[in-house]
């Protein structure tokens, strides 16, 4: 269960977004295009209290002359090419941060937004983030984490993004690449820090790949050329 909540300002456009997932209680909230956006999780007890809560909340800002508008993300879609809870549940190596679960997917989304193949959706909260992945002041990771609610859908990718993905990462090898480019001698792929120097290190195998692949979607008579 997912409500989001909106309400326009003269300059600026205030937010409050809670999601109940089992007995859990997450609240975003914020300005739209602004930095600064709170987070809380609760843990309610059962999934009836979280939800009884969650409509207590929205009541208050309903009260406050907050419009209850349309979740641009769905919970669910069509094609998921992965999520963050698949990889922090069973065999996730115990000693760790969860957010780890969320490292490998965030450093190709990382690439996937400097190549400008995500699709905001006109979404201003999302396009503020995304220049924020732009600029290296959050990492993919935490982008993921923390507007895609580490799901990576169909619908966050252009088309080119979309066939790339299907081909590449939906089909294995990008897991394949990013354990070769940077697991060296550690234990499992999500012992991999998040940090900008491993990026680095895994783009030009990104690059290479998507050159190739493109490549082989080119008619031979181009090739002649």
């Amino acid at each position: 269960m997912k409500v989001r909540l909106e309400k326009k300002n003269r300059v600026t456009t205030s937010f409050i977004q809670m999601e109940v997932e089992g007995h859990s209680l997450t609240v975003h909230d914020g300005k739209i295009g602004k930095s600064g956006i709170a987070k809380s999780n609760k843990h309610c007890g059962t999934n009836d209290k979280a939800i009884k809560e969650l409509n207590e909340i929205k009541q208050e800002y309903l009260s406050k002359k907050y419009i209850e508008v349309k979740v641009k993300r769905p919970l669910e879609s069509d094609k998921v090419y992965d999520k963050a809870k698949w990889h922090f549940r069973g065999d996730f190596p115990e000693e760790l941060d969860i957010f780890q679960g969320y490292v490998h997917t965030g450093f190709y989304l990382a690439w996937i937004i400097e190549k400008d193949f995500f699709n905001p959706e006109n979404d201003e909260l999302l396009i503020s983030e995304v220049e924020k992945v732009k600029n290296r002041k959050i990492t993919g990771a935490k982008f993921f984490e923390e507007n895609l609610d580490g799901v990576l859908l169909e619908e966050d990718l252009t088309q080119k993004g979309n066939d790339f993905t299907f081909e590449y990462y939906e089909k294995g090898e990008f897991i394949d690449d990013y354990c070769e480019s940077l697991g060296g001698d550690l234990p499992t792929l999500y012992h991999i820090e998040d940090n900008w120097n491993n990026y680095d290190k895994l783009k030009p195998v990104l690059e290479k790949r998507f050159k190739n692949w493109e490549k082989s979607k080119k008619p031979k008579w181009w090739k002649r050329k």
